[in-house]
């Protein structure tokens, strides 16, 4: 998921660090407050970004499991939700026989207006991060190199699999291989395709270790990085931002629950 577009947009120009702040703090923003217009506004600011960046396409698996979690949680918590009084609570319309409540919808958007923000904006955040970028970040941070390669070479790995499998898919179904169809078909031609897949990896493997050998990783010397990250005008706001909604975020729920201040901001129960 994490790639570098080929133009230059105001989120690709921002380094690594600033996003990952502003992450952080949208996030315990989001989390600590409860805030239904806040999270509102994150969502149609999100939605409105990815359409600039000209990420829809990808966007329509996030956008089709928010909208299967939306009807799965009001539907089900909106009838049975454990806070629901059916003595008390007033009912909001019933569908197909089933009453539907207030305080069931309430509950519901508790959990929901916590997944959808986030969904929105991370998956924003993060696909706008070079992974050389964040190796610099990572090691600039001081994590150690090892550590920091482990985890940017993971996110690689899965890209190199996936080509690797559509790759072979090709080739296996040029030669008659059956891999549409049904359920029984689709598990006959797993094998075909994951055994070449899985042989080419351990061959990659080996071909990066001794790679990775002769190229001294393993040795006690400092490492050095060949790459400098160019600031942006913006990332000192960015940052600063991101660290500012955390600490309010994480000061007023600490003066909300210590009964200092009233929950002036929170309004999803």
């Amino acid at each position: 998921m994490l790639q570098q577009r080929n133009f230059p947009t105001l989120l690709t120009r921002l380094t690594p660090a600033p996003k990952l702040w502003f992450a952080l703090g949208l996030t315990l923003a989001i989390i600590l407050v409860k805030n239904l217009w806040f999270d509102v506004a994150v969502i149609l600011i999100s939605t409105v970004m990815i359409v600039h960046e000209k990420q829809m396409m990808l966007f329509k698996l996030i956008l089709i499991t928010l909208i299967v979690l939306f009807f799965a949680m009001y539907g089900i918590h909106g009838a049975i939700a454990p806070n629901i009084d059916p003595a008390v609570d007033p009912v909001m319309f019933e569908l197909f026989g089933i009453p539907y409540y207030g305080a069931g919808f309430a509950y519901a958007s508790r959990f929901y207006l916590n997944v959808a923000p986030l969904m929105c904006a991370l998956f924003l955040i993060f696909l706008s991060i070079d992974m050389t970028d964040l190796g610099v970040t990572i090691c600039q941070a001081g994590i150690s190199y090892t550590a920091m390669f482990t985890f940017i070479d993971s996110f690689q790995v899965i890209t190199l699999l996936k080509k690797d499998m559509e790759q072979i898919q090709d080739a296996q179904r040029a030669r008659g291989l059956q891999t549409e169809g049904n359920l029984i078909q689709r598990f006959r031609a797993f094998v075909p395709i994951m055994v070449p897949v899985v042989a080419n990896s351990i061959i990659k493997v080996q071909d990066q270790a001794v790679a990775m050998d002769t190229k001294g990783f393993n040795s006690d010397c400092k490492k050095t990085i060949y790459r400098e990250l160019t600031p942006c005008k913006w990332d000192p706001l960015c940052k600063w931002l991101g660290i500012a909604m955390g600490a309010f975020a994480i000061a007023y729920k600490v003066l909300v629950v210590a009964g200092v201040i009233p929950a002036l901001f929170t309004n999803i129960i």
